[in-house]
C-alpha cells in the first residue's frame, strides 16, 4: 500500500479577478412598428347647441327674461374619450386619408352661480390629410388620437322657437396620427419628431403604380424629415433698429424678438415672433438720398408670425444660422402674406430679419440688430458616417 505524502504550504486558492460581462456593439435584428409617417396638428369648431332637457330650457328662458344672470361652463373630455376612425382615400407617396374625430364635452348651466342642469354636447370634426400610405398599408396600421381637448362657451343666446336659448360651444382639438407597420430591421437609430401638417391636400389624386414589396416603401422626400446641421436661440426686448421698409426708406425704431430654431436639432421644433415699433420721438421716415426727415402719415408697426420652416443653413464657422420660410405680417389694419429670411449671428450677438411680398421684392429688412443668442452644432448621421471614413 502507497503511502500519501502531506501537501505543505497554504492551501488558500490563488485569487482572480471579477470576470468581465461584454456588451460590445453589434448588429442585432428587432421586430418593431416602424413610422412611415408622423404628423401633429389642431383645429378648432364652434357651434350652437339647444338645451335638450325641456325643463332646464324653461327655467333658462324665465330667467332670461326676468333679467337674471345666467352663465355657462364647459369642461373638456379625457383625450381617451374622444373617439376617431380613419380611412384611406387613394394609397400613395403621399396619399389622401379622411379622420372622423367624434368629441364629447360636458356643459353646464348656472343661473344666478345654481347649477340648472348639465348635459353633455358632442362635436365632429372630419380632416383630409396628406401621409404617407403606400400599397401594403390599411386604415388598421394609422395611430390616431387626440392629446389635448379644450373647450369654451360664452353665454347663452337666444334661439328662435321651439329651440329656445342656445348654448355656442368652441371645441379646440389636439391631434397626433402615426402611419405604423410592423417590420424587421437592424437599426442604428436617434429620437424623432413628428413633422407640421403641411402637404396641401391636391384637387386630383395622382394615382402612384408601386410594385409590391416584401415592406411598404418609406417615404424619404417628407419623412424622417432631415436633422438641422445646427439650432440657435434669440432673445431682444426694445432692441434699437434702423430698419429699411418699402421704397428705401429708413426708418428708427425698436425690434422684439423671440426665436428657437431647431430645438433638439429638429425644423418642426423652430417657433419665433418678431415686432418693429417705430420711434415715436423721431420725426418720420428719411427716403433714401435726401437731406433730412420728412415727416410721413404712415403707421409702420407689425409683427410677424412664421407659418412654416423651409430651409435652415449653418455656418458653424461663424456660428450663423439662417432660416428661409413664409409667414403673415399683421398691421393694425390688415395682414400680408410674406417670406422671411431670418439670421442669428451667434459670434456678434445680432440678428437680422429680411422678409419679401409674394414678387420677390424687400418690403422690411431690419438691419443687424443687438440680440442675446445661443448656437450649438447638432450631430447628425453624416457626421457619424464621415466619421468612419
Amino acid at each position: 500500500m502507497k503511502k500519501r505524502k502531506s501537501i505543505r504550504g497554504s492551501q488558500t486558492p490563488t485569487p482572480t479577478p471579477p470576470p468581465i460581462d461584454p456588451n460590445d456593439l453589434a448588429p442585432e435584428c428587432i421586430l418593431v412598428d416602424k413610422v412611415y409617417d408622423w404628423v401633429f396638428f389642431a383645429n378648432d369648431y364652434e357651434n350652437k347647441n339647444f338645451i335638450p332637457d325641456e325643463a332646464c330650457r324653461l327655467a333658462v328662458s324665465e330667467a332670461l327674461a326676468a333679467g337674471e344672470t345666467v352663465t355657462t361652463e364647459c369642461t373638456p373630455s379625457d383625450p381617451e374619450d374622444v373617439n376617431v376612425t380613419a380611412t384611406i382615400i387613394e394609397n400613395g407617396n403621399p396619399g389622401l386619408v379622411r379622420l372622423v374625430w367624434t368629441v364629447p364635452v360636458e356643459v353646464t348651466i348656472l343661473i344666478n352661480g345654481n347649477v340648472a342642469c348639465t348635459f353633455t354636447v358632442t362635436t365632429q370634426f372630419t380632416d383630409e390629410i396628406m401621409l404617407c400610405v403606400p400599397v401594403g398599408i390599411t386604415a388598421d396600421n394609422i395611430n390616431a388620437k387626440a392629446t389635448q381637448v379644450i373647450c369654451r362657451t360664452d353665454g347663452v343666446l337666444m334661439g328662435p322657437d321651439p329651440f329656445g336659448p342656445m348654448i355656442p360651444v368652441r371645441v379646440v382639438l389636439c391631434k397626433d396620427v402615426q402611419v405604423e407597420f410592423p417590420v424587421k430591421l437592424e437599426v442604428l437609430a436617434k429620437f424623432c419628431f413628428p413633422r407640421p401638417n403641411n402637404i396641401k391636400k391636391p384637387r386630383d389624386i395622382i394615382k402612384c403604380d408601386l410594385s409590391v414589396f416584401e415592406f411598404p416603401e418609406q417615404c424619404p422626400d417628407i419623412f424622417p424629415p432631415a436633422n438641422c446641421e445646427c439650432q440657435a436661440t434669440a432673445l431682444a426686448r426694445n432692441a434699437d433698429t434702423t430698419a429699411m421698409v418699402g421704397g428705401g426708406i429708413m426708418l428708427p425704431g425698436t425690434s422684439d424678438l423671440e426665436a428657437e430654431v431647431c430645438q433638439e436639432c429638429s425644423i418642426g421644433d423652430t417657433f419665433f415672433t418678431y415686432s418693429f415699433m417705430e420711434d415715436p420721438d423721431l420725426p418720420g421716415p428719411t427716403p433714401t438720398g435726401t437731406v433730412g426727415p420728412t415727416p410721413s402719415p404712415f403707421d409702420f408697426r407689425f409683427t410677424f408670425e412664421p407659418s412654416s420652416v423651409n430651409t435652415v443653413r449653418c455656418d458653424e464657422a461663424t456660428e450663423t444660422l439662417t432660416a428661409f420660410g413664409e409667414g403673415t405680417q399683421i398691421f393694425n389694419n390688415g395682414t400680408e402674406l410674406v417670406g422671411y429670411q431670418l439670421i442669428i449671428d451667434n459670434t456678434n450677438s445680432t440678428f437680422q430679419i429680411i422678409l419679401r411680398n409674394t414678387a420677390g421684392e424687400i418690403v422690411f429688412d431690419s438691419g443687424l440688430v443687438t440680440a442675446l443668442t445661443r448656437f450649438e452644432e447638432c450631430d447628425t448621421f453624416q457626421d457619424l458616417l464621415d466619421d468612419d471614413m
